[in-house]
């Protein structure tokens, strides 16, 4: 019997990364889920991998910025499986450029995603989460990042954002821990993912190689900026983690 065991859970930003990571381990343990994401085709390639492994999951297209979006989400998640017990809050947003190049679209972008998405999941899921008490069975796992505790250049708006959600977590387990659901927030370093920007692990032939493996973007990799930077305080040991593992933080908080 796995540790999650009848436990329903959704998860957002399953098309790639933490997201999907987290799904496909939560699955593994015995949850049911339902992946969120916004591209259609990589939520879907989650939701396929976690039934080819016979674990039992739904997908639903959403974009965490449209509230719309969000209600779409519940009302799938009430009609399939009748309640939540768990949410992962995975779906996120980066924008690296030296401060002065950010913009209003960039704060916007950063923002609504990786903030209000949160919290709009939040409110409306935590209702029924809290109808009856659960007396600590349910539980939302919020992803922030090493970006919101140490420093990162050109993460200026996704580091802020994040510490938010990390102060936010912490603030809401005093109203809701109470009511019989835990809330934790985890921050991870840098995981090679989508959104990864190399310079962050391109420093020994080791690092190197796991980069190539990832799917960072071409403008990423292009960047001039990529090699010449020193080594960021948020990664010590000069390398990336990966997904896997690091999912793996999750399944004792949820």
């Amino acid at each position: 019997m796995g540790r999650m065991e009848g436990k329903i859970a959704v998860v957002t930003g399953v098309g790639s990364g933490l997201g999907r990571a987290i799904a496909e381990m939560w699955a593994k343990e015995g949850a049911k889920i339902v992946g969120a994401d916004f591209n259609p085709a990589e939520g879907q390639k989650t939701i396929d991998a976690i039934k080819a492994a016979g674990g039992e999951a739904v997908f639903v297209e959403v974009n965490v910025r449209k509230k719309e979006d969000i209600d779409k989400l519940y009302d799938v998640t009430m009609q399939t499986y009748g309640t939540v017990t768990t949410i992962a809050n995975c779906a996120g947003v980066l924008v690296h450029k030296p401060f002065l190049e950010h913009d209003d679209k960039d704060y916007d972008f950063i923002s609504e995603t990786n903030m209000r998405g949160y919290i709009w999941i939040m409110q409306k899921f935590l209702p029924e989460m809290t109808k009856v008490n659960s007396h600590g069975k349910n539980a939302i796992v919020n992803i922030a990042s090493i970006s919101s505790i140490k420093p990162e250049t050109y993460a200026y708006y996704y580091g802020a954002f994040k510490a938010g959600i990390d102060l936010m977590t912490r603030n809401l387990t005093r109203e809701f821990s109470p009511l019989g659901v835990r809330l934790n927030v985890i921050c991870p370093g840098p995981v090679t993912t989508n959104m990864t920007p190399p310079r962050t692990c391109w420093r020994t032939p080791r690092s190197r190689r796991i980069c190539a493996r990832t799917s960072a973007p071409s403008a990423v990799w292009a960047s001039p900026r990529t090699s010449p930077m020193p080594p960021p305080i948020c990664a010590p040991t000069r390398r990336p983690g990966s997904p896997a593992p690091t999912s793996s933080s999750t399944a004792a908080p949820a």
